[in-house]
C-alpha cells in the first residue's frame, strides 16, 4: 500500500491546480476537481461551470469564467465588484476524471490513480469501501483537502461562509467539517449544486446564496 501511497501523492502532485485563496475573503466555494479547462489555464472553474458561476453571481450578460475573475481580480476589478470576497477551493487537487488529462501521456502509476479517484467520486456517500486501495486513495484525498482548506481558513480572518458546490463537495466537506473548531466558526451554505450543465439556473438554492451574497455587496 505504500506504493499506491506515494504514486496518489505524485499524482496530486504532478497534475495539481491550485486554489485561489484571497486575502480579504468573506466566501469560499469548494469544488469537486479540475478538469480539462482548470489543467489548460491552471485555475479552478475555467470552463463552462465557471461562466455559470459568473453569470448567476454578476448577471447573464458576464461570460468570463469565475475561476479566471477571481483568479486575476487586478484585472477585472473595475468591471466585476469586490472580486477579493471571494475564494475557490477544490476537494481533490488534481483531476477526478481521466477525461481531464486527455492531454498528458500518462504513467501506469497516474492510471491506476485516476481510476480509482473516478470509482471514489462516484461512490461518493461511501465513508468506506470494500477494496483496500480505494480506501487508501479516498484518506490521502481527505487529508489533502483538509490540510488545504485549514491551512487557507487560516490566512482568512473575515471568511465567514463555505459553500460546497454539488454532492461530493458537501460529503467530503462533511468529514473533516467536526475535526476543528476553525471549520466550525464557518457558517456552511447547504444544497448547493455544482454548477455544471447549468444546474446553478434552475435551482432554487442558488436565489437563496444569490441573495446572501448580495448583502455583502458583491453584486
Amino acid at each position: 500500500m505504500k506504493e499506491l501511497k506515494e504514486v496518489t501523492q505524485n499524482y496530486f502532485s504532478n497534475y495539481n491546480v491550485p486554489d485561489v485563496i484571497n486575502q480579504e475573503s468573506v466566501i469560499m466555494f469548494i469544488l469537486e476537481s479540475p478538469h480539462t479547462q482548470e489543467m489548460k489555464n491552471g485555475y479552478p472553474v475555467a470552463g463552462s461551470s465557471g461562466v455559470e458561476m459568473t453569470k448567476n453571481i454578476y448577471g447573464k450578460q458576464f461570460k468570463e469564467p469565475f475561476g479566471k475573475l477571481v483568479s486575476q481580480k487586478e484585472e477585472y476589478q473595475e468591471q466585476y465588484q469586490n472580486l477579493n470576497k471571494f475564494s475557490i477551493l477544490n476537494v481533490a487537487p488534481a483531476p477526478m476524471q481521466k477525461g481531464g488529462l486527455q492531454e498528458y501521456d500518462l504513467s501506469a502509476g497516474d492510471e491506476r490513480v485516476v481510476a480509482i479517484l473516478e470509482k471514489l467520486r462516484t461512490n461518493y456517500k461511501s465513508k468506506s469501501h470494500q477494496k483496500e486501495g480505494w480506501n487508501q486513495v479516498k484518506k490521502i484525498v481527505v487529508a489533502n483537502f483538509k490540510e488545504r482548506l485549514v491551512e487557507a481558513l487560516n490566512e482568512l480572518p473575515d471568511n465567514q461562509y463555505l459553500v460546497p458546490c454539488g454532492k461530493l463537495a458537501e460529503s467530503y466537506l462533511d468529514l473533516v467539517k467536526d475535526d476543528l473548531e476553525l471549520i466550525q466558526k464557518q457558517q456552511i451554505i447547504e444544497g448547493v449544486p455544482h454548477p455544471s450543465f447549468n444546474q446553478w439556473s434552475y435551482d432554487d438554492a442558488i436565489a437563496d446564496l444569490i441573495e446572501k451574497i448580495k448583502t455583502f455587496n458583491i453584486e
